[in-house]
């Protein structure tokens, strides 16, 4: 029988670290039907706890569908936990079969925008960076393909619950955007992204300072890089030491940009729109997204446009302006380091 699990204290260690098992002090209070994480309004899945085989799902009293951070909401509300196993979680009977779009993006892009827009005016219901995915990208290089299959298959699975949705996951998912696109041929997919040097600028301001520990122990931020971009800790035992922070976003942008092309290359029917052709035309480039995912071109995109969509968060326009108004991309920013390492990047992925 699955678990229900009472609060004892959440322990988050920062409030945009990946979701896991150890984000909550939790104790059993009684055994439950699985069914409930799918029957019973409030239940989302969280994570998985892959040590003990086991997904937890979190309980919330408030509606978080439509919140930019899916992960920070299911944490921040979070009442109870339910933990399935593995077992469980795959038996459980869900509502259709899971369709809508894949939305996938280098970040710092307009991403969460047109996750808002697909949501408002798509009919689509919102889920934007589920962490859940995340992990399935960290666990990918220590489970044999049949297991990462089924449990993408079932998480995939309850985050739609039958619902026609539009799955926004944080960047390093295009890690696994092949097996999402093999598991779910029926989704339409998505690629957004920023030219590199303005984008590593609005990356510097908005995430300078989000982990601790990128002052007190870099070393193990990029350990945890390492495992969710491949090419940071390929790139950095190449070179045998820490990577200055120019190189760590110059391979994060292009083992994205190259996982994008290599979809095109396996044949997906990728929609890819710019940042920057967001700004220049944004009806005329939600209109064409819009026609790709097979709906009904959107109107009243105006209030969306003139909104911030991650107000209210660490990443919103005003947080992220406050935090260097003087050096947008923080002291020290190195653009012509950023560009020598992009080019070497590009050398090693075309040999």
């Amino acid at each position: 029988m699955a678990q229900l699990l009472a609060l004892a204290e959440k322990t988050k260690p920062y409030p945009l670290a990946v979701a896991g098992p150890a984000d909550f002090r939790c104790e059993v209070v009684a055994d439950v039907d699985p069914q409930i994480v799918v029957t019973e309004p409030g239940h989302s899945l969280y994570c998985l706890d892959h040590d003990t085989r086991r997904a937890l799902f979190t309980r919330t009293d408030v509606d978080i569908s439509g919140a930019p951070f899916h992960f920070l909401a299911q944490y921040t509300h979070a009442t109870a936990v339910v933990a399935l196993s593995y077992a469980e979680l795959h038996a459980l009977s869900t509502p259709g079969e899971p369709g809508g779009v894949f939305l996938y993006s280098t970040g710092r892009c307009g991403s969460t925008l047109v996750a808002t827009a697909l949501a408002e005016r798509g009919g689509l219901v919102g889920v934007s960076e589920p962490d859940v995915l995340t992990q399935l990208v960290m666990l990918a290089p220590h489970v044999d393909g049949a297991e990462l299959r089924e449990l993408a298959r079932s998480c995939v699975r309850l985050l739609s619950l039958g619902r026609p949705v539009a799955i926004k996951p944080r960047s390093f998912v295009i890690e696994l955007a092949w097996l999402l696109h093999e598991e779910f041929p029926q989704f339409a997919s998505v690629f957004l992204y920023r030219e590199p040097q303005s984008w590593a600028r609005s990356t510097a301001r908005a995430f300078a300072g989000y982990d601790p520990a990128l002052n007190t122990d870099p070393a193990a931020v990029q350990d945890r890089l390492g495992r969710l971009i491949p090419l940071v800790a390929r790139w950095r035992r190449r070179k045998g030491r820490l990577l200055s922070p120019e190189e760590v976003m110059a391979c994060q942008w292009v083992a994205q940009l190259e996982r994008a092309l290599a979809l095109r290359h396996r044949g997906v029917d990728l929609f890819t729109a710019t940042y920057e052709d967001l700004l220049a035309d944004p009806p005329g480039v939600l209109r064409s997204l819009f026609a790709h995912c097979g709906l009904a071109a959107p109107s009243g995109l105006d209030e969306i446009l003139a909104r911030d969509s991650q107000e209210g968060t660490t990443l919103s326009r005003s947080a992220t302006a406050a935090r260097s108004p003087d050096d947008p991309a923080g002291p020290g920013f190195d653009e012509a380091a950023l560009t020598r390492t992009m080019a070497e990047l590009w050398v090693e992925a075309l040999r």
